[in-house]
């Protein structure tokens, strides 16, 4: 997914510190949903940071959100806020050249989200606004403004717009859905991230990542068979419904460039896969072992729905 942040107040210590903060509540003890976005990132997703009228960096999530007391850093700035907050780890990239909303809103302004959307109509930031869901297709635009290459972009960040509109519609879905208790609703939200009781579930099966070899849990990634997105409920918290993963063979698994047969062989889509394989010292051809009937199930659904030949040029 992709968001918005408007932080222009701690801009200076967030992009130094690699990271994004923000409170929990408003300082009224109301919710605010823009706060409530900073547990809804995923390692993987990308942020704009947005501070004095201009898209400054880049950044992409690193690490999942935790509860986190305010930054020492600070100092005085947002002394009206609470100390617990959120905190996001984000590797962020600075832009070689910086540009302003404001000279390029006929192109961002048709984008934007209809409700939280990060900016006014006239390119201002919006009073009360941290961080924003943004669009696949605004992220390009981005991107563009950025200077960066599309294509390339594509790669390195990952944009899939197809998936990124299911998971917005997913968790917009899940917050209308009045029967769901609040707990229910945010172990599903935590699903998406390869967290709470998802990951519990899945460690009961799996115990190493299948490809690398590597059994410390604290280094994989609890990967979805079939696509968070596409999955029911049920699915979702499923542990059958994927594996844990190092983190470089997980974004090959997520994106459709590598899936499993029933038999355990590793299967690539396409044969540029192999090269990376190899340069990651994973060896090709593979088998990752036997698979339940359970797991063979949502296999099935990710080498039809997720493997595919048909991909971005490398």
């Amino acid at each position: 997914m992709y968001w918005w942040v408007n932080h222009k107040q701690t801009h200076a210590e967030e992009i130094r510190g690699g990271y994004i903060w923000s409170p929990k509540k408003n300082t009224n003890g109301a919710k605010n949903h823009s706060y409530d976005n900073m547990p809804r990132t995923a390692v993987g997703d990308t942020v704009f940071s947005f501070a004095y009228a201009e898209v400054k960096a880049i950044g992409e999530v690193v690490e999942a959100c935790c509860s986190s007391a305010k930054p020492s850093e600070f100092g005085n700035k947002g002394d009206y806020w609470d100390d617990e907050g959120w905190l996001v780890k984000v590797k962020w990239t600075m832009l070689d050249k910086p540009f302003r909303a404001k000279d390029h809103i006929d192109k961002i302004e048709p984008l934007l989200p209809a409700k939280y959307s990060p900016i006014q109509k006239n390119g201002n930031g919006n009073q009360g606004c941290y961080l924003a869901s943004v669009s696949a297709e605004l992220a390009q635009v981005l991107f563009m403004l950025a200077g960066q290459d599309k294509t390339e972009a594509h790669v390195v960040i990952g944009i899939d717009e197809k998936v990124e509109k299911k998971e917005s519609a997913a968790l917009q879905q899940l917050e209308q859905d009045t029967s769901l208790t609040q707990t229910e609703k945010e172990q599903l939200v935590k699903s998406r991230r390869g967290q709470g009781k998802y990951r519990r579930n899945l460690e009961q099966i799996e115990s190493r990542c299948r490809v690398t070899g590597l059994a410390d849990k604290r280094f994989l990634v609890a990967s979805h068979s079939k696509p968070w997105c596409d999955s029911s409920n049920t699915e979702k918290l499923d542990g059958y419904n994927g594996f844990l993963l190092s983190p470089h063979i997980d974004r090959l698994f997520d994106r459709g460039w590598i899936s499993f047969a029933d038999d355990g062989e590793l299967l690539v889509a396409e044969p540029p896969v192999i090269d990376v394989l190899k340069s990651w010292a994973v060896s090709y051809p593979m088998n990752v072992g036997s698979f339940t009937d359970e797991q063979k199930f949502y296999l099935e659904h990710h080498r039809i729905e997720v493997f595919k030949s048909k991909h971005l040029e490398f």
